[in-house]
C-alpha cells in the first residue's frame, strides 16, 4: 500500500498552490493508495478528513508539520497543538503521550528547518523522512545515512506544494493501511520502505 506522507493544500499552507482535491484526483493517477495531510503548524483539516475520504473513495489522513525549536517533524495521531513552541524532544514527548508518531521531515535540508544531527539524541522518535521530494539528494542521502546509523525506519513524502509534485517520493506499507492507527503502528515497528513513482533517487533507493 503506497501513502505520499508529506503534502501541503492551499488552505491552511499559506506557501501551498495545491488544492486538496486535486491532490487526490493525482495521487490515484500516479499509483497512490491514500495521502497524508499534514500542513504547517495547522490541524484545520483533521475533522474533515474522514468526511472527504468517504466522499472520493482515496484515504486521506491528517497530520501537521510542526516546527520545533530544533526543526520541522511530521506529528501524526493527535487532535490538538502543543500550548508552545517546544523542542524536538518535548514534541515528540507530547505526540507519544496522546497515542501518536513523530517523523523527522527532511533533516539536512539546507533551510535550517530540519533536526540534523538532533536525530541521535532525541528518544522515542518514530521515523526519519530519508527521501523528500523537494530535497536535494545530497542531504536525502545524509538523512538516510543517519538514520541507518542510529537504526530508525525511513520513509519518503512528496513535500508537495503544487500539483506536479504529488507523489515524486512515497511511503510503501508492508500491510494494508485502513485507518490512522494502523498507519502509527506501522511507522512505530518499521513496517514501510520508501519508494519513488517518477524515477527519481532509485540510485538512493537501492543504497536503502
Amino acid at each position: 500500500m503506497i501513502i505520499d506522507m508529506h503534502i501541503h493544500q492551499k488552505l491552511n499552507s499559506s506557501d501551498s498552490q495545491l488544492d486538496l482535491f486535486n491532490a487526490i484526483d493525482i495521487a490515484k493517477q500516479r499509483g497512490l493508495d491514500g495521502i497524508c495531510i499534514t500542513d504547517h503548524d495547522d490541524l484545520g483539516l483533521r475533522t474533515m478528513a474522514e468526511t472527504v475520504s468517504k466522499e472520493t473513495g482515496f484515504k486521506v489522513f491528517v497530520g501537521v508539520e510542526i516546527y520545533t525549536l530544533d526543526g520541522d517533524l511530521l506529528c501524526f495521531g493527535i487532535d490538538e497543538m502543543p500550548p508552545e513552541r517546544l523542542s524536538a524532544q518535548e514534541t515528540i514527548d507530547f505526540v507519544n503521550a496522546r497515542g501518536g508518531t513523530t517523523i523527522a521531515a527532511h533533516p539536512y535540508r539546507m533551510n535550517n528547518r530540519g533536526l540534523g544531527d538532533v536525530i541521535a539524541d532525541v528518544k522515542g522518535l518514530g521515523a526519519v523522512e530519508a527521501f523528500n521530494g523537494r530535497t536535494d539528494e545530497f542531504s536525502n542521502l545524509k538523512a538516510l545515512k543517519l538514520a541507518q546509523g542510529v537504526r530508525l525506519p525511513i520513509c519518503g513524502g512528496s513535500d508537495s506544494h503544487t500539483d506536479m509534485e504529488v507523489g515524486n517520493f512515497a511511503t510503501k506499507f508492508h500491510h494494508v493501511i485502513n485507518s490512522e492507527t494502523d498507519m502509527i503502528r506501522a511507522i512505530q515497528n518499521g513496517m514501510m520502505e520508501p519508494i519513488s513513482l517518477t524515477g527519481r533517487g532509485t540510485k538512493q533507493l537501492e543504497i536503502a
